[in-house]
């Protein structure tokens, strides 16, 4: 988790991500995807995921494996979520969403509402302006 961690970081810096980007690019993801990026980020802590998708995974290993996939998969939409288009993404767009999948892959966060909090703490700082309730469609 650390080194994943890392690597946003690095790609902020790399790109000067502002914090008032990153809360841009945050507080305009819409709150249906908050939603559902909360049941995720349960349903892979709690294991029920993996039962429903697939058998439950034999060994820890193949449950990693199971849960970066679904992280990348994840990154990916909530960057299609946030853009509408994944080729003219910004940087802050790539962090956000990196964000949203580094919490729902992170284990033991799906009891508690880390996303949510987070979104709201955007949202206020952003004074509501980037609100969304359900992600436009195009």
């Amino acid at each position: 988790m650390t080194a994943i961690l890392a690597l946003i970081a690095w790609y902020a810096g790399q790109h000067n991500v502002t914090a008032q980007e990153f809360n841009e690019a945050f507080a305009s993801i819409p709150l249906a995807a908050i939603i559902l990026a909360m049941f995720f980020d349960y349903g892979l802590d709690s294991g029920k995921l993996y039962d429903k998708m697939i058998k439950k995974p034999s060994n820890r290993m193949l449950g990693l494996i199971y849960a970066v996939i679904a992280s990348v998969v994840f990154f990916f939409a909530f960057l299609w979520i946030i853009t509408g288009n994944i080729q003219a993404a910004s940087a802050a767009s790539v962090v956000a969403s990196a964000v949203v999948a580094l919490l729902v892959l992170m284990p033991n966060t799906g009891t508690s509402e880390w996303i949510l909090w987070l979104w709201i703490a955007e949202t206020l700082v952003t004074a509501g302006k980037f609100l969304t309730i359900l992600p436009g469609v195009s």
